[in-house]
């Protein structure tokens, strides 16, 4: 991993590895993830990831012509990126045929770290922008690595279908040419500034375990109508 990688995650302290050893992760990685914690999870994701790639998109209009150069490889490496057609094919098989996927879908922990990542995207740079989503990839990636050698063949057929999402070249690939454009992006910032990163990644990652702990509960609902996240 990058040195940039390292000391984004050396500034939460402690809070990276309980993102990385959430129990829902633990879970998934050993094989014993329920298919309604899986479900709960991948209904939330569904609205994440059209953010996801809006946001991207927001950090790349605000690039310099030199910074784009940097980051051509990975804006060709998003450009391919469609994660929710196989969400969503993984939610059939779970039963799961009915569901809104628009913003409107995303419950309380869903909800917060989208309008997070709106809000840096909107307000931030670009390479603020571009750091608030790192730690998203980052922990995917790192989730893969410990599955790599794992032995996935007695799992539940779905979970192993999404453990194949986390062990593909593409996660570490994107987060290598992220990170390409983002060190030299960083070298020519004041330290005030990478301290603000430091603050910007943090709470992303905070963000990240609210999401799991909303996934293990399997319970984050709004009060009043429109708590749709038991259908299905």
């Amino acid at each position: 991993m990058h040195e940039l990688a390292n000391r984004l995650k050396a500034a939460t302290g402690p809070t990276w590895e309980a993102y990385i050893h959430h129990p829902w992760i633990n879970d998934i990685v050993e094989g014993r993830l329920s298919r309604d914690r899986l479900k709960f999870f991948l209904l939330q994701d569904l609205p994440y990831l059209a953010d996801y790639e809006r946001i991207y998109h927001l950090a790349f209009a605000k690039l310099t012509i030199e910074q784009h150069r940097s980051f051509r490889p990975f804006i060709q490496m998003i450009a391919n990126f469609d994660e929710g057609q196989a969400e969503i094919e993984l939610l059939r098989q779970l039963g799961c045929n009915d569901f809104p996927s628009d913003h409107w879908a995303a419950l309380k922990a869903r909800e917060g770290y989208m309008n997070h990542l709106v809000r840096i995207a909107y307000e931030g740079t670009s390479i603020q922008t571009l750091t608030a989503m790192l730690p998203c990839s980052i922990g995917f990636t790192e989730i893969g690595a410990r599955l790599r050698d794992v032995d996935v063949s007695g799992y539940d057929p779905v979970s192993q279908q999404w453990i194949e999402l986390y062990r593909r070249p593409f996660q570490a690939e994107h987060v290598e040419a992220l990170l390409a454009g983002l060190e030299p992006a960083m070298a020519a910032l004041p330290e005030t500034e990478i301290q603000e990163l430091e603050r910007i990644f943090l709470r992303s990652t905070q963000h990240q375990i609210h999401v799991f702990d909303a996934a293990w509960r399997m319970e984050d609902q709004w009060p009043g109508p429109g708590s749709w996240a038991r259908k299905g």
